[in-house]
């Protein structure tokens, strides 16, 4: 059979995509295994530290999360100067994405007090704010390390080098997990701080991380001379405009969908010590699937921005439908073993004493998350597509439109109709059924294939 109609030897085709999506699978999945274990350990401290990271660390994305868009959409602008030859651009652009990052911070701090006057509107125990305030204010100083790690990634995301990325997050994965047991409950002469350990550990890797980011970046400048990470790294105002006008959109968005994802959270966190517990455990088993799938729409970005910019849309759907039918799979087996096997799942947060209502309700909630994993799976695909082309408008449109049906019907439910915590997972599974419809008819339109994020005079 010839090798450019084998489904797995053709360009952009399952071999391809695999080549580039397992590095990320593996390093998502790394991350991933990550937050499972931090919650695990602060589970086992007995109070609401396991929780109070959860609703922390949603705050915190949601007020960095239109930087990091920002960051991690230079992978589209790599990708597309890639593609078209114009390496002497990737550089340059790269650090404009840095310097974001760090112009960022300064403000992210000072609004501390008002963002984390959220936990007080949803009523949160006191002793929950306490702690969810601490961990919130760590992370906050972590921001840059975040914002700007996105955009060093996509210097390596955008030129289809992803094992880079394995290679990194595995690295600050393994050095985090141990350390974490260390400094939250004083093991081997380190201090006993609890979840502020947890909290420190991850600022620490994520510095990290950004740190080996940049010095592999001016590794490959020195070898190949053709990025221009030296020449680069001065601000570039036409070129960061660039990178915000397309930028801020995606950020819109992402910011949109945390925004109403965190209230969701924060609502759920009002109704009990049981339904919160519940949740976040089940959440914690949706990122252990949804994170790498982040990964698969990352190389999909990448691949898409590739082929446009080399002028190709053939092979840009080719890329997508392959990593949709990849990706559908690797959803299939997580959400038949939420199914079947959910018992077995949850024993390493249940084998702590918790309670049965706890063990209950997340058994069913972890069904939920099978349930809209095949859907959650093909608007990530879809929506990484448009990304790739830089449809950001499209995608801010419909999550502006559809976000915010997810805290409006839940509080609706919840206030109103008294419904607990069964009917706020019902409402996001249908918010993700959404998502996939919009995503998959805007991709069907082939709008996208005439979009371009980079000169028109460098195509």
């Amino acid at each position: 059979m010839d090798k450019n109609t084998n489904w797995w030897t053709r360009p952009c085709g399952g071999f391809d995509v695999l080549r580039q999506a397992i590095p990320l699978i593996i390093s998502y999945g790394a991350l991933s295994l990550m937050n499972f274990t931090d919650r695990i350990f602060l589970m086992w401290l007995g109070d609401d530290s396991m929780t109070a990271s959860w609703h922390g660390g949603m705050l915190f994305w949601a007020a960095v999360s239109v930087p990091v868009a920002v960051g991690a959409f230079i992978t589209a602008f790599v990708a597309q100067y890639h593609g078209s030859g114009n390496y002497q651009r990737i550089g340059r652009i790269v650090w404009q994405g840095i310097w974001f990052g760090f112009a960022t911070m300064p403000i992210l701090l000072l609004l501390y007090e008002p963002f984390a006057k959220v936990f007080v509107w949803f009523q949160h125990d006191e002793s929950l704010l306490t702690l969810e305030r601490e961990y919130y204010f760590y992370m906050l100083c972590g921001s840059a390390a975040v914002i700007g790690g996105e955009a060093a990634a996509s210097f390596f995301r955008g030129q289809g080098k992803m094992y880079v990325e394995m290679y990194n997050n595995v690295f600050c994965v393994v050095l985090n997990i141990p350390l974490t047991c260390c400094l939250v409950f004083g093991l081997f002469g380190f201090p006993e701080w609890g979840l502020a350990g947890a909290a420190i550990t991850s600022v620490f890797c994520l510095w990290l991380r950004f740190f080996i980011y940049v010095a592999l970046m001016f590794i490959q400048d020195w070898k190949t001379k053709k990025c221009q990470v030296v020449a680069g790294m001065r601000v570039d105002f036409p070129l960061m405009g660039r990178l915000l006008y397309y930028g801020l959109p995606a950020g819109l968005y992402t910011s949109i969908d945390t925004i109403t994802f965190t209230a969701f959270v924060m609502m759920i966190g009002g109704l009990g010590q049981a339904e919160r517990d519940a949740s976040t455990i089940a959440f914690t088993f949706n990122s252990f699937t949804y994170i790498p799938l982040g990964g698969i729409g990352i190389v999909v970005t990448s691949m898409v921005g590739n082929q446009l910019g080399a002028n190709r849309p053939d092979l840009a759907r080719r890329a997508t439908i392959t990593a949709l039918m990849i990706g559908c799979v690797y959803a299939g087996i997580f959400g038949f073993f939420f199914v079947v096997l959910p018992g077995l799942l949850l024993y390493p947060f249940m084998s702590t004493g918790s309670s049965s209502d706890v063990y209950d309700m997340s058994t069913i909630l972890v069904r939920f998350v099978a349930l809209y994993l095949f859907f959650d799976t093909c608007a990530v695909i879809f929506m990484s597509a448009l990304r790739g082309a830089g449809d950001t408008m499209f995608i801010a449109l419909v999550m502006g439109i559809l976000a915010p049906f997810l805290p409006i019907a839940c509080a609706v439910g919840i206030y109103w109709f008294d419904f607990g915590v069964v009917w706020c997972w019902i409402v996001l599974t249908v918010l993700v059924l959404a998502y996939c419809l919009a995503f998959w008819l805007r991709y069907r339109s082939k709008v996208w294939e005439s979009m371009r994020v980079i000169e028109r005079e460098l195509i």
